[in-house]
């Protein structure tokens, strides 16, 4: 994810323009903020002026009515505080539901945002769900804050203005203490979203290639850098709740010293005959609630820092720069062929490029291999001819047309694309093979999948019916890559990209599919990225990138 631009304050405005719900709760919450505070005056007067006649010895009967009135007002704030609640947590869902659909907008847009998935994740998954408290409790919070002390100071001062000076001068001590601690409560919590962002891509990473860790014997160092972050995320999480009673504790100590000092004037001076006794209980009971707005927001800062961090992080990425679209609308040709001249690309995080100043060109119907070891820049070289990964410099060209001026809808309409890790989804298998032609027959879904080399299909007890789970659970790799590769031939797209098509593949299935391929020879353009001589030798020509391995051993 971005990272982050400065301090987080205490709401992000950036909201505004992104999320159209928060102004009409920002409102309902100012206009409930008032209505609480003038109830919580009215609560103190009431309480105070029962105190004071119960006090100077008039009968219970004789306060009935003002306790009738206590009575409504405590149940008014009850009503108050529900529907506050109410209106945040449904302000929250329609948050969190619009920025998930930005940031998933974003992904598609630009065909993924160049931050980690692990990190995306986080936010779009923990960080999202962080805002509820954040709207919750927080914001409605600030709102009394910001409010309920002027009304109350203001209240005291009508009922004694000695008592009004004293609040006011103590009054800051609060929100001076709450800064700093917030100061080091937000160093702490992005430090922590840093940490369990680490956390998440290494997760993700470690689940995607586990079954290379595990052929390869390195499962166990994996294991320890997982636990070094876990380890790294529960300290920065034990050090944000230390800080977080630290200040609970200081700015507690701080009002009731406040309170205390308020209380030992008014007391003097009820003594000394200088003020009424139902003014001055009535001080006595607005006092604390001057202090209280301000020691809740605070208590809810540390509650709702992670979600304060987590809005921040992803607002910074909805307005980061990204790939610039394509803004061309001309249309690509039917049979095209495919320039890149002096491209340049690479990945953020990586020192250098993947690919410096390449250039290659594909001619219409032609039958290219791209032959590397892994890393050499392959799937990033289909990644550019599908638009997906834009050039630092260079240009990547159909037909003489920089992709920059075609219609990236036509575009993609003209490429069929095996990824080197294909997604299937929880469906049937011909449901998985129709995403490559809606409304393709069950014949040309079988055909498709001879074509595939995925004859498995027919023995199974539903055939092409047979549901499968998400990302092909219950699958083998080889049969999830077979019918993908029977997705991307039912196209029949004129441009056929293939990234290790072989792969998880036994030799006589390999066998099978190359002679498939060598059967559109000549229908279409055909690009495959290998890592395998012996698939690379079928094709008409074969593009080295990096150190070639060694041509397959004759028997």
């Amino acid at each position: 994810m971005t990272a982050p631009g400065g301090p987080r304050q205490a709401f992000d405005r950036r909201l505004l323009r992104f999320v159209r719900p928060v102004r009409a709760y920002l409102a309902a919450t100012a206009v409930l903020g008032v209505v609480a505070a003038i109830a919580t005056i009215a609560g103190a007067l009431l309480l105070g002026a029962v105190i004071a006649r119960v006090f100077h010895g008039a009968a219970l009967g004789g306060v009935t009515v003002e306790l009738w009135w206590l009575l409504a007002v405590a149940v008014a704030r009850g009503v108050i505080a529900w529907v506050t609640e109410v209106i945040a947590h449904r302000s929250a869902a329609s948050t969190k539901s619009a920025l998930r659909m930005a940031l998933l907008h974003r992904v598609v847009a630009n065909r993924g945002t160049g931050a980690d998935p692990g990190a995306v994740a986080a936010a779009a998954g923990r960080g999202i769900e962080a805002l509820d408290p954040y709207f919750g409790r927080y914001l409605p919070q600030v709102v009394l804050a910001a409010m309920v002390p002027l009304l109350v100071m203001g209240t005291i001062a009508a009922l004694d203005p000695w008592s009004a000076v004293i609040v006011a001068v103590t009054l800051p001590l609060i929100p001076v203490f709450a800064a700093l601690t917030g100061t080091a409560t937000r160093s702490r919590v992005r430090r922590r979203w840093q940490a369990f962002s680490d956390l998440s891509s290494a997760f993700l990473e470690s689940v995607r290639s586990l079954p290379t860790l595990k052929v390869f014997g390195r499962s166990k160092e994996a294991v320890a850098r997982f636990e070094r972050l876990a380890e790294a995320h529960r300290v920065e999480t034990m050090a944000t709740l230390r800080i977080a009673f630290l200040s609970a504790l200081a700015l507690e100590l701080a009002a009731t010293i406040s309170v205390a000092v308020v209380a030992v004037a008014v007391g003097l001076r009820v003594l000394g005959a200088g003020l009424e006794l139902q003014p001055a209980i009535t001080v006595l009971i607005l006092a604390p609630e001057a202090y209280l707005p301000l020691r809740r927001l605070a208590a809810e800062f540390h509650s709702a820092a992670e979600g304060v961090e987590a809005a921040g992080r992803l607002l910074d990425e909805l307005e980061a720069p990204g790939p610039q679209p394509h803004s061309g609308a001309r249309v690509p040709p039917r049979r095209p062929s495919i320039a890149l001249a002096g491209v340049t690309a690479g990945y953020p995080g990586r020192a250098a490029p993947v690919l410096d100043g390449f250039s290659l060109e594909i001619g219409a119907d032609d039958y290219v291999a791209v032959v590397g070891p892994s890393g050499a820049g392959k799937t990033t070289l289909l990644r550019l001819i599908l638009g997906f990964t834009t050039p630092g410099t260079g240009v990547v060209a159909s037909g003489g047309i920089p992709l920059a001026d075609l219609d990236p809808a036509l575009w993609l309409q003209r490429i069929a694309w095996l990824p080197q890790t294909p997604h299937l989804f929880a469906g049937s298998i011909a449901a998985n093979v129709r995403f490559g032609r809606p409304g393709a027959s069950d014949d040309l879904v079988g055909h498709a999948l001879r074509e595939a080399g995925a004859g498995f299909v027919a023995d199974l007890a539903d055939g092409t019916a047979t549901v499968v789970g998400e990302r092909g659970a219950g699958l083998s790799a080889g049969q999830r890559s077979r019918i993908a590769l029977a997705r991307a031939l039912i196209r029949d797209a004129p441009i056929l990209l293939l990234d290790e098509p072989t792969a998880h593949l036994d030799s006589i299935t390999e066998a099978s599919i190359l002679d498939t391929l060598d059967g559109l020879r000549g229908r279409c353009t055909i690009v495959v990225a290998t890592h395998r001589m012996a698939v690379a030798a079928r094709a008409d020509r074969m593009v080295p990138l990096g150190a070639v391995p060694p041509p397959p051993e004759s028997p």
